[in-house]
């Protein structure tokens, strides 16, 4: 048979085994680099947008960061906060978190920034974002532009649960409308007796990449993007399609 109704609305359970190939140490380290690099506040408070079950922030506890995460998920956060006990905690969705002057380094990787949605919503994000660094912060995450966008291509993971085997697909899909790009994701449940199947749609900001550093230079940051290189600081060539952003809050501005 085959079951559409919600079957896992909520895979908080299986998240870190389909992201199992995610380098977390490697993006922290990144961003450590990073923020040696470019930060100019003096001190090493975190936040990480997005955060799921606190896997970066479990590394950046270990490089000697204190620790923010954010959801809009309580069950990934429940799991964030076994995992990182000693961080702190703030459930809401990007664009409607508010501190002031409170973070050195804040990130935002696995291309969570496009979650905020419309435009307006991706923009009260970066400005949230902004107002919550201190002076000399800096602000990293992932993008991609809109232009690199392939509708073919589609992520397959797959794991064991009992004698079930899981799969999980997820790809991007745009049909050229200009801020709209949908996330597209199914998990699928094979037992010996049962075949089930859960499918969910997410609606995502599509942007170019010099659209989006427009963006962040009308919130007041001063933009860096990089190539999407993990291993190395290197300047982006302007032809490539996924990128690393560095945003900086420059020392001058006032919280």
């Amino acid at each position: 048979m085959t079951d559409n109704a919600n079957l896992y609305a909520d895979f908080s359970v299986y998240y870190d085994q389909f992201c199992a190939e995610v380098d977390y140490a490697e993006q922290c380290e990144f961003a450590q680099r990073a923020f040696v690099c470019f930060a100019e506040s003096g001190g090493r408070d975190y936040m990480d947008l997005a955060c799921g079950t606190g896997q970066h922030l479990l590394h950046m506890l270990g490089r000697g960061f204190t620790g923010t995460g954010l959801d809009n998920s309580p069950t990934m956060l429940a799991l964030a906060k076994d995992r990182c006990p000693k961080a702190r905690f703030l459930l809401c969705d990007l664009a409607a978190f508010d501190e002031v002057a409170q973070f050195d380094l804040i990130t935002c990787f696995l291309y969570s920034i496009y979650y905020s949605h419309p435009t307006s919503a991706l923009r009260e994000t970066l400005l949230r974002a902004w107002q919550a660094l201190k002076a000399g912060g800096i602000f990293i995450f992932n993008t991609v532009d809109v232009g690199g966008i392939s509708n073919q291509r589609s992520t397959l993971t797959s794991l064991s649960d009992g004698d079930a085997h899981l799969g999980f697909e997820s790809g991007w899909r745009y049909c050229g409308e200009e801020e709209v790009l949908n996330l597209l994701l199914t998990t699928t449940r094979l037992s010996p007796s049962t075949v089930q199947r859960w499918s969910e749609q997410h609606i995502m900001t599509a942007l170019s990449l010099r659209q989006l550093q427009a963006m962040l230079n009308e919130v007041g940051f001063d933009v860096t993007i990089l190539e999407h290189d993990y291993q190395r600081l290197i300047p982006w060539g302007g032809e490539s399609f996924n990128a690393v952003v560095i945003a900086k809050k420059s020392v001058a501005a006032v919280g």
